[in-house]
């Protein structure tokens, strides 16, 4: 009797892994067909950061914007941000440069080298590694147009930071802290 049972469900469950994505597939990196479709403003909406202490930080950002932007060299992008953390707004701006799938730019002291990856249609993933001097970490972030998320998601990025190793337990933008204005930095 319980190998009448058992069978079935093997089976079963090697159909259902046979169709599960791989991390190859879940980490994906993404190249737009149109770079424009890039461009323009996105709001953040789940994260995480990885050693603890950057997992740690990324949870004290309470609301936070970044815009891409072209510029007269197709190498470069301007990237603005607006984070709203320990009751302020954090405003900045750097050049970006792109090299293949790559994105690298100098923020203060910290090197940046950052990736798009695969997800759904109005989001953007982005995989951040940074060095300051001899100290490194890394990022996972993920933004919408909206700045509003669903369960589907949801899921999906819990697959894809479980694939790059990240902490399970996310950072998420509550959805009701107002976002920093979209002036200009000082």
């Amino acid at each position: 009797m319980a190998l009448s049972v058992i069978v079935p469900l093997l089976a079963l469950a090697s159909l259902c892994a046979a169709f599960a994505p791989s991390c190859d597939d879940m980490v994906k990196p993404y190249i737009p067909l149109d770079p424009k479709a890039v461009f323009g403003k996105w709001v953040y909406v789940m994260g995480a950061g990885d050693p603890d202490p950057y997992h740690r930080a990324l949870g004290s950002i309470k609301s936070s914007w970044v815009e891409l932007s072209p510029t007269s060299d197709v190498q470069t992008v301007t990237l603005r941000w607006g984070d709203y953390l320990f009751n302020q707004c954090a405003l900045g701006e750097v050049n970006a440069t792109l090299s293949g799938t790559t994105v690298t730019f100098q923020k203060n002291l910290s090197e940046h080298r950052g990736h798009l990856l695969q997800t759904r249609a109005n989001s953007l993933l982005w995989t951040d590694s940074f060095r300051n001097v001899d100290v490194t970490g890394r990022f996972v972030m993920q933004f919408t147009r909206t700045g509003t998320t669903d369960p589907e998601l949801v899921r999906l990025f819990k697959e894809q930071i479980a694939c790059l190793h990240f902490p399970e337990n996310f950072h998420s933008y509550d959805g009701t802290t107002e976002l920093c204005p979209e002036a200009s930095p000082e």
